[in-house]
C-alpha cells in the first residue's frame, strides 16, 4: 500500500478573545457618549457657558471696584488736605478781621477826640483871589485862541495866483469860446467849467469836436486861444484843426503861471 498522506491539522485563528472584547466595550462606550450627548439639553449648555462668561465679568467687575475704592480712598485723602488748608486760611483771615476791627475801633477813638471846628476861612479873600484867577484864565484863553489862529493862517496854503485876460479893442461883434493852450494839453473854458484835452488827442476827442462845431454853428462864434509861454506847439496844433473845421479863431498871449481870469470878458459881455 502506498504512503498515507499526513493530514493536516485545523487553523489556528490567532486573534485573542480578550481583544473582541475589548473592540466591543470600546463600541459600546463610543455610542454610550454618542447618545449622553445626544439627550443633553442644549438649555443647560447654554446656562453653563453663559455661568462662565458671568463670573468672568463678575471678577473684572470686582477688579475695577477695587480700582475705583482705592482712588475713593486717594480722593478723600485729598480732600481731609483741601479742606485742613481752607481751615487755616479761614482762621487767618478771622485774624485779619479782627485786627482791621481793632484798628477801625481805635481810628473811631481818635476821631472823636478831634474838634470839629477847623480854622477860620476868609471867604471874601478867597472869593476876590478866584475872581482873579478867572480874569487871567479868560485873559490866557484869549491869547491862546489869537495864537491858535495865527498858526491856521501860516499852515494855509498860499492863495493861487490870477492871470486876468483883458479883451483889446472895443471886444464888441463876437462872441468868444475860450481854450487854453498849455504844455502838451489844451484846456477848454465853457462857463464855469474846464475840461482839459491831451494834444495827441485833439483830433477824437469829442469835447474838442463840440466846442469846434458849437462855435461854427454861431454866426458871431470866435475861438479865442490863451497862448502860455509853454504853449506855442499846442496853438499851432489845435489852430490847424479848427482851421481845418473852418473855424473862425484868434489868440491872447497868457503872462504868468496863474490861473486865468476871464471876468473881464463877462463884464464886457453884459454891458454890451
Amino acid at each position: 500500500m502506498g504512503r498515507r498522506n499526513k493530514e493536516t491539522g485545523e487553523d489556528i485563528s490567532l486573534f485573542p478573545f480578550l481583544s473582541v472584547l475589548a473592540c466591543v466595550i470600546g463600541t459600546l462606550a463610543m455610542v454610550i457618549a454618542m447618545i449622553a450627548i445626544q439627550s443633553l439639553d442644549n438649555d443647560t449648555v447654554d446656562r453653563a457657558i453663559e455661568y462662565q462668561k458671568k463670573e468672568k465679568e463678575l471678577e473684572q467687575g470686582n477688579q475695577e471696584l477695587a480700582k475705583l475704592r482705592e482712588a475713593l480712598k486717594k480722593k478723600e485723602a485729598e480732600l481731609s488736605s483741601e479742606r485742613s488748608e481752607e481751615q487755616r486760611s479761614l482762621e487767618n483771615a478771622k485774624k485779619r478781621l479782627a485786627e482791621l476791627l481793632a484798628k477801625l475801633e481805635k481810628t473811631n477813638e481818635e476821631l472823636s477826640k478831634i474838634s470839629v471846628e477847623g480854622p477860620k476861612v476868609d471867604v471874601a479873600a478867597q472869593n476876590e483871589e478866584i475872581a482873579k484867577m478867572e480874569a487871567e484864565l479868560k485873559s490866557r484863553r484869549e491869547k491862546i485862541a489869537q495864537l491858535t489862529a495865527q498858526l491856521q493862517d501860516r499852515k494855509s496854503p498860499p492863495e493861487e495866483a490870477e492871470v486876468s485876460i483883458v479883451p483889446g479893442g472895443s471886444g464888441v461883434g463876437f462872441t468868444p469860446t475860450f481854450v487854453e493852450c498849455d504844455e502838451g494839453r489844451i484846456v477848454i473854458h465853457d462857463g464855469g467849467q474846464t475840461t482839459p484835452v491831451r494834444t495827441a488827442e485833439l483830433n477824437t476827442n469829442p469835447d474838442f469836436a463840440k466846442v469846434l462845431e458849437e462855435v461854427k454853428s454861431d454866426e458871431k462864434g470866435t475861438l479865442v486861444f490863451l497862448i502860455r509861454d509853454d504853449g506855442l506847439s499846442t496853438y499851432h496844433t489845435a489852430r490847424n484843426f479848427a482851421n481845418a473845421k473852418g473855424v473862425r479863431n484868434g489868440k491872447l498871449p497868457v503872462i504868468g503861471d496863474g490861473r486865468i481870469d476871464l471876468s473881464y470878458f463877462k463884464k464886457q459881455a453884459k454891458n454890451s
